[in-house]
C-alpha cells in the first residue's frame, strides 16, 4: 500500500543514464560470441525480477519456431480518463519475424580488453514466443564495452505490427480529477527546520577559484489572516487526491487562527496515510487560482503534523484537526 512520503517525487522514463566517464577508447577483441541459447520457460515475467529460477537471456536455440515478439517496457507511462499513469507495458508484435531474428543473430563482440566510457544502457526486455506456447528471453547484441550494437533490430521491430497491449499501473502520476479541481495529485510535504536550512544561488565566481557565497532568498510567511478570503481544501489517502472542498473567509481565517497557535512538532518517524492541503485565497490575488506560498498541510493521522508557510513541521491541534478534517 502506497503512503504519503515527506517528499512526493513523480516517476521518471530513463532509457540511458550517463553514470561517469572513464577512458573514450576500445580495443578490439577476438574470441566468440559470449552468449549462450536460451532456455525455453513456460511464461514471460515483465518485467524480470532476476529470483531464483529467472529466465536468462540469450541467443534463439536451435529449432525453436517463433510467432510473435513479446516486448516489456518496465518503466511505461500512458494516458486515460484519470489521467497520466505510470506502469508496465507488455507488447505482442507479430509479423514477418526473419528480420528480427536476423538481427538477433548477429554476433555479440566479447568483452572489451581496453577502456571504455562508463555508460549505463537500459536495453530493452524483449521475448519470443515459440509455436509450442513456450518462451526465450533475447539477449540482443553488443559490442565489446555492453553498447548495443547498431543491427537493424530497431527497424526490424518497427516493421512489426502490435497486435495486442497489456498495461499494469503502478501509480497515478496526475489524476486528471485532481488536475480539474486545481489540486495536485498527491500530498507533497517539503519541511525545513530552521531557516538557515534553505541555501540559495552561488554567486559568481569571477575568479574561477570555487567558495562562492550563496544568495540567500527569504523563506514564504504566514498571511495576515485578516486578509484572508476563503481557502480550497485538497482531501488526500494513501492512493492519492480523493475530494476538494470550498470554505468561505471566515472558516479559513480560522483555520490560520489555529495553525498559528500550533507548537513545534516533536520527531516522529509514523508515516500519514490521510492529509489535507489548505490553499488560501488572499485579498489582492486571484481567488480561481490560491498562491501556492500560502499553503498549509495537515496529516489527518500518522504524527498529525503541520507543515506551515514557512515550510516547517509543527504539531496540528484537536482544534485544527477538528477544522480541516472532512466531515463523516
Amino acid at each position: 500500500m502506497r503512503r504519503i512520503s515527506a517528499i512526493a517525487v513523480h516517476a521518471v522514463v530513463v532509457l540511458a543514464g550517463v553514470l561517469a566517464l572513464a577512458g573514450c577508447g576500445v580495443v578490439p577483441a577476438v574470441g566468440p560470441d559470449p552468449r549462450v541459447p536460451a532456455v525455453p520457460v513456460a511464461a514471460v515475467t515483465c518485467p524480470e525480477t532476476y529470483e531464483e529460477g529467472y529466465a536468462e537471456a540469450g541467443l534463439v536455440p536451435d529449432g525453436f519456431e517463433a510467432v510473435a515478439v513479446l516486448r516489456c517496457d518496465p518503466y511505461a507511462g500512458w494516458q486515460d480518463a484519470e489521467g497520466t499513469w505510470q506502469g508496465v507495458r507488455l507488447e505482442r508484435l507479430e509479423g514477418d519475424l526473419e528480420p528480427v531474428l536476423a538481427a538477433l543473430a548477429k554476433p555479440s563482440d566479447p568483452r572489451s580488453l581496453g577502456p571504455c566510457t562508463a555508460i549505463g544502457y537500459l536495453l530493452p526486455e524483449l521475448w519470443l514466443e515459440g509455436s509450442d506456447g513456450t518462451f526465450v528471453r533475447l539477449a540482443i547484441p553488443v559490442n565489446g564495452c555492453g553498447a548495443p550494437k547498431d543491427v537493424g533490430l530497431d527497424a526490424a521491430l518497427g516493421a512489426l505490427d502490435v497486435v495486442a497491449e497489456t498495461l499494469t499501473p503502478d501509480a497515478l502520476v496526475e489524476s486528471a480529477e485532481a488536475l480539474a479541481a486545481g489540486c495536485a495529485s498527491t500530498a507533497q510535504f517539503l519541511v525545513l527546520a530552521e531557516a538557515e536550512d534553505v541555501g540559495g544561488s552561488p554567486e559568481p565566481d569571477p575568479d574561477g577559484i570555487g567558495g562562492g557565497a550563496l544568495v540567500p532568498y527569504e523563506l514564504p510567511g504566514w498571511p495576515d489572516p485578516a486578509a484572508v478570503r476563503g481557502a480550497r481544501l485538497c482531501d488526500y489517502d494513501d492512493a492519492g487526491f480523493t475530494a476538494v472542498r470550498e470554505l468561505a473567509a471566515a472558516d479559513a481565517q480560522a483555520i490560520i487562527a489555529a495553525a498559528l497557535l500550533a507548537p513545534p512538532a516533536r520527531p516522529c518517524a509514523e508515516t500519514a496515510a490521510r492529509a489535507v492541503t489548505v490553499q488560501l485565497s488572499v485579498a489582492g490575488e486571484d481567488a480561481a487560482v490560491p498562491s501556492g506560498a500560502e499553503t498549509v498541510t495537515v496529516e489527518l493521522d500518522g504524527c498529525r503534523r503541520l507543515i506551515d508557510p514557512t515550510l516547517r513541521a509543527r504539531a496540528a491541534t484537536p482544534e485544527l484537526l477538528a477544522l480541516v478534517t472532512p466531515a463523516g
